[in-house]
């Protein structure tokens, strides 16, 4: 008897080119009692697709999943909206430190922030006469340069 049919279908098989009425010929003939002799490497093979296709669990099988994996309940938790917010609390508080710090070191520094935007004025300052009310005298003020070329 000619199998060159069979040896096809099992190279097409092998390759992934076998439809599933292919197959479905190919377990089939497998299940045959008489299979030819080079072809009975396969046999096994093609009986545990078919073995594994009617295959199916019982009703018992959760409930024995179950007793030897034990039974765990993950419980959900609520997180309150103070506690999810609190991260951004911490960056708030750390910005604040940071300003109350820097203008703390900006006070202390000694230069008052008038002066260090307006030099005119606070040199106009001492040349004010006590009866004038303006607080810088323009006409009286002489600007001095204070870099000495050596």
């Amino acid at each position: 008897m000619d199998y060159k049919y069979i040896e096809q279908l099992i190279d097409r098989y092998f390759e992934g080119e076998t439809t599933l009425e292919e197959e479905h010929i190919l377990r089939e003939f497998f299940a045959q009692n008489e299979v030819p002799e080079h072809l009975l490497q396969w046999k096994p093979l093609f009986q545990a697709e078919r073995d594994l296709a009617t295959a199916h669990l019982d009703k018992s099988f959760d409930e024995r999943l179950l007793a030897l994996t034990g039974e765990y309940h993950v419980k959900a938790q609520r997180i309150p909206l103070r506690v999810r917010l609190r991260p951004l609390f911490r960056v708030a508080a750390f910005v604040a430190f940071a300003i109350v710090i820097g203008s703390a070191v900006e006070r202390s520094s000694g230069t008052p922030q008038e002066a260090a935007t307006n030099p005119i004025a606070v040199q106009g300052q001492d040349e004010l006469d006590a009866d004038e009310t303006t607080p810088l005298d323009i006409r009286s003020a002489e600007l001095t340069d204070t870099i000495h070329i050596n």
